[in-house]
């Protein structure tokens, strides 16, 4: 799991310097959970972003599995 501070989730892709497309989101109050795909290395990312005062992001690396269940959780 990486912490990323003070990067707004607008500047995500441009920070990561990876070509990633977001897949799936869900809000909730002020955090924010999205799943970015990878297409040229086939990885998924699990994203939980926080766009208050300071702005945090927290990404981890998921099988694809656990992305396609979380996206399949009703809430």
């Amino acid at each position: 799991m990486k912490l990323i501070r003070n990067i707004k989730l607008d500047n995500y892709n441009f920070f990561n310097d990876q070509k990633t497309r977001k897949i799936f989101s869900r809000g909730y109050e002020d955090i924010m959970t999205l799943i970015y795909y990878q297409d040229a290395q086939n990885r998924f990312k699990l994203v939980v972003a926080k766009e208050d005062d300071p702005p945090l992001i927290v990404e981890k690396d998921i099988t694809r599995a656990q992305a396609f269940r979380l996206i399949n959780t009703r809430p």
